[in-house]
């Protein structure tokens, strides 16, 4: 036969830190900033890149058209009808084959010869759209992105200007957009790597801060499960002023509940003390008379005693006590039921294990010698030649944390559809005590109401007859 039972214990180790866990306030908090600063900083680099792109794209286009006013300048048309000049554009890229930076003079009308072009363009050709397609602007200009002569991508600027006479030449400034576009991406990995820190940062920095401030609730947190290991008797410490108002609210409740606890044991007491002399005297007329109504009369009442003097004496201690909340250290009360069971059993061998962690009690030790000595005699009742008892720690949902008391003997089972699992009822555990007072109080009323009325007709009727 086994029976296992699992009760409410208390730990006396510290604390756990607090813990960051996908339900939690601090992860919720953290998970939301943490998206709003990747919101943010995305957004904030693509403004900059795209900022960066437009700056950059004007200075190109600047560059281009200072590029174009010295081209116009150095070119010019000799006594033959031709083009000369030699344009110095400061950038050595024009000298550079195939570079992507390119110039060209070509003419169009009332000159002749050739066109003069840069030596990095050589006899290479620039693809122009048709007319059609782009016409000139009011400037008379227009310019173009697309394939250039070396591949790669070329930005074109390009003018038609009067030398005078009425002959007219092309200009042309060609730069390099591909090296743009590598400018520019080179910026937005650059911008892309700092703003990956920057957030990786942020988000250490604000879960850092979450969790300082956080704090104080662990604080509280440590501070009430103090109260209900009993090492305390209200909220104490320093908590800030939004915790404060919670705190008072905390410590006004467990005053209330340890009023209605005092009161319930002060009725019960007075109820035990009340009711003590009329026992006494039915005690007395039982023993007077003969019979087996009168012995069952004097048994019963001699029990109801005993139960009283239990009560009043636990009143009494829980009384001298500055916590409403019991510990009771498991091992020193499993030895002793052990070492009376093993005297009451001399012919059964009685096996104990207790785990090497101390295990304390969440209750008075009363109740947990009626629970494990409840279990002990009825293994000594069925047991053949042995018995075992095993107590070990179990956790419990929610981080609630339990004992298990683990009883085994080779006498007949316990049917299966009835566990002794859970037998330990709320009732004992230190937040119900004012329902375990309430009980108490009803089974006197009971005595006071049934029992006592009934006696004294049955016996002190009977002598005054």
């Amino acid at each position: 036969m086994v029976s296992d039972l699992e009760i409410r214990s208390c730990s006396l180790s510290s604390i756990d830190a607090v813990r960051i866990r996908s339900d939690s306030l601090a992860f919720r908090v953290i998970l939301y900033s943490s998206l709003w600063a990747i919101v943010a900083i995305v957004l904030l680099g693509w403004l900059l890149i795209g900022l960066y792109r437009n700056d950059s794209a004007r200075g190109f286009a600047t560059l281009q058209e200072a590029q174009l006013f010295n081209l116009v300048g150095a070119v010019s048309v000799n006594d033959a009808g031709e083009l000369q000049g030699t344009p110095n554009l400061d950038n050595t890229a024009f000298l550079q084959p195939l570079s992507g930076w390119y110039w060209r003079v070509a003419p169009v009308e009332g000159i002749s010869g050739g066109a003069l072009v840069s030596p990095s363009l050589g006899s290479e050709k620039i693809d122009r759209p048709p007319l059609s397609e782009l016409p000139y602007d009011q400037q008379f200009s227009r310019h173009w992105i697309g394939p250039g002569p070396g591949g790669g991508q070329i930005r074109a600027l390009e003018t038609e200007i009067d030398l005078g006479d009425g002959r007219i030449a092309r200009f042309q400034v060609v730069g390099n957009q591909t090296e743009f576009e590598t400018t520019v991406q080179d910026f937005a990995r650059q911008v892309g790597l700092m703003l990956l820190a920057l957030g990786i940062g942020m988000v250490l920095i604000n879960a850092g801060i979450l969790l300082a401030g956080l704090r104080p609730l662990d604080h509280a947190r440590q501070a009430l499960a103090a109260i209900r290991n009993g090492d305390a008797a209200s909220l104490e410490g320093d908590f800030p002023s939004e915790i404060q108002p919670l705190v008072n609210e905390m410590n006004a409740l467990i005053d209330n509940n340890r009023r209605i606890v005092e009161r319930a044991r002060t009725q019960v007491g007075n109820l035990a003390h009340s009711l003590k002399t009329p026992l006494s005297v039915l005690v007395n007329e039982a023993g007077s008379k003969s019979g087996p109504s009168a012995a069952i009369v004097e048994e019963q009442t001699r029990a109801m005693d005993y139960q009283i003097q239990h009560y009043l004496k636990r009143a009494r201690i829980a009384a001298q006590r500055e916590s409403i909340i019991f510990r009771t250290d498991v091992r020193p009360v499993a030895e002793k039921l052990v070492s009376v069971m093993r005297k009451l059993n001399r012919d059964k061998e009685l096996d104990f294990s207790v785990s090497a962690q101390k295990l304390v009690f969440s209750g008075e030790k009363e109740d947990l010698e009626e629970i494990l000595g409840n279990l002990l005699e009825n293994a000594g009742k069925w047991a053949r030649r042995r018995i075992s008892l095993a107590i070990e720690p179990f956790p419990g949902e929610n981080e609630r944390r339990w004992i298990r008391l683990t009883v085994e003997d080779d006498g007949p089972g316990i049917a299966s559809e009835v566990p002794a699992k859970n037998v330990y009822d709320y009732m004992f555990q230190a937040q119900n005590l004012g329902q375990g007072f309430a009980a108490s109080t009803m089974m006197l009323l009971t005595v006071a109401i049934i029992v006592i009325p009934w006696a004294y007709l049955e016996f002190g009727g009977k002598k005054r007859g």
